[in-house]
């Protein structure tokens, strides 16, 4: 009789970090809903052309209506005949930067200023403008000039905020998110914002309590909606995120990172068939992302659908190769199918990637033993007990591997060593003794039987075996 031979877990952990729906950046796009400028008269301007006035204010309607080439047109009319007409450069500018044309609206924004350096507006768009660009000093600087000429700006300290978050100042980003809201207590942007922060912060029930003020207000914000159901996920507060993520979904359908998030908690409930309907539709509105691939093999693995977790894998490692958990995941379903070939290939290059990763040695070790490679086998136990010498499970497996090499004194030094780290470990005992049998050693085998047969039952001592 041979030892047992080893056997390996199946391990299916969902990848992937819950993040807010609604980047910061992209929430800054928000913080002039409406527009910071007013439509002007002709006799506010003075000796200004009467018809660039009227070209202001139809660009500021057509940017209303969401026709912002239009606008953009309208605004470049207006300055043609009047280049120094400050509050259509303004208005330019913040136009061209809802298109992402931040260098031009930086050019139309300085071209303002120095025409009147007293403009708040034409500073709070200049920092909107670098936020994009992501150079955060130069953004707060402007904000920051922005505040000292109109203090009581709330756009200002909103966006001041934003480039104090992004620049890592969390602290300063909630003292400015909450001197907007004293400025403008209903300003939704500046309280997104801020229970942005605060769950940058951990304080998740803080947040919370303001997404659900925002959501009171306006029920119908999708980013908000996804960001409340985030943090209620953070908030371990499981039972309401997925009530929240099944609720926004009924009005987002098309939501993929929703869809993604909502899977991932009904995997953590074990419930892998909605899981994988939840990944499936993540995929259909946001086809090769490879997070998503690797949660839906793992769900597919869940419930021993082995052919479509090795599909799912394999896409998902096709656009991210560098993955090592995902490769080790995917030799679980190569296994399950006795491709044992395919699985030897699969944890190479996972160790490829990182050579000292335990589970693809221990795995690797497995599928050589599968293919009767003793030699492999040996090897790779051995390098995984030198990385985890207190494993017992991993002496007992290169105990096999050295007995099937007829190597029986070294095996039987290998079972020694994980019955002193695990002497419950019944298999390790019933092994010992078969090593020792082939070493004739049959009081100290019969011995072993004996101690086997105490901890599991279904292992009893053979028949014949020669008294000494």
């Amino acid at each position: 009789m041979n030892p047992a031979s080893p056997t390996r877990a199946t391990s299916t952990i969902p990848k992937g970090c819950f993040t807010r729906s609604l980047p910061l950046i992209a929430v800054l796009m928000l913080l002039y809903y409406g527009f910071t400028a007013s439509p002007l008269g002709a006799q506010a301007i003075g000796s200004k052309d009467a018809q660039s006035v009227d070209l202001n204010n139809r660009g500021l309607q057509l940017m209303q209506n969401g026709q912002t080439d239009l606008a953009i047109a309208a605004f470049r009319e207006a300055l043609a005949p009047t280049p120094d007409f400050s509050a259509a450069l303004d208005n330019l500018a913040f136009a061209l930067e809802s298109k992402g044309k931040d260098d031009e609206a930086i050019g139309d924004l300085e071209k303002s200023l120095r025409i009147d350096p007293q403009d708040s507006v034409a500073y709070s768009d200049l920092g909107l403008a670098y936020l994009h660009k992501h150079q955060f000093d130069d953004a707060l600087t402007a904000y920051q000039k922005a505040i000292a000429i109109h203090p009581g700006m709330p756009e200002a300290h909103n966006g001041f905020g934003a480039a104090s978050f992004q620049a890592g100042r969390v602290d300063d980003a909630i003292a400015a998110y909450n001197k907007a809201l004293e400025l403008r207590p209903r300003y939704i942007d500046a309280m997104n914002n801020l229970a942005i922060a605060l769950e940058h912060k951990q304080k998740w029930d803080e947040a919370i309590d303001l997404y659900k003020k925002i959501l009171s207000m306006n029920p119908k914000l999708a980013d908000v909606q996804s960001n409340f159901a985030n943090a209620l996920r953070s908030a371990g507060r499981d039972d309401e995120a997925m009530q929240a993520y099944e609720q926004h979904l009924s009005s987002n359908p098309r939501d993929a990172s929703a869809w993604f998030q909502l899977g991932r908690l009904q995997f953590d409930k074990k419930q892998f068939q909605d899981a994988v309907a939840s990944f499936e539709k993540s995929l259909e509105f946001q086809p090769n992302q490879a997070e998503v691939e690797f949660n839906l093999g793992a769900s597919h693995l869940e419930l021993k659908e082995f052919t479509e977790a090795e599909a799912s894998y394999e896409k998902g490692l096709a656009r991210n190769p560098g993955d090592v958990h995902a490769w080790n995941n995917l030799v679980n379903a190569y296994s399950q199918q006795n491709k044992h070939d395919a699985a030897i290939a699969a944890y190479q290059k996972a160790l490829a990637i990182q050579p000292d990763l335990p589970e693809a040695l221990a795995g690797l070790g497995n599928a050589q033993f599968a293919k009767k490679d003793f030699d492999g086998a040996v090897a790779s136990a051995r390098k995984y007990v030198e990385l985890r010498p207190d494993d017992a499970n991993a002496r007992m497996n290169l105990g096999n591997a050295l007995f099937s090499k007829n190597q029986f004194g070294a095996a039987a030094d290998s079972y020694r060593e994980a019955i002193r780290l695990n002497p419950d470990l019944a298999l390790a005992h019933y092994n010992l003794a078969m090593t020792l049998l082939r070493q004739q050693k049959f009081k100290t085998a019969k011995a072993e039987f004996v101690e086997a047969n105490k901890r599991d039952s279904s292992l009893v001592v053979p028949q014949g075996i020669p008294e000494p």
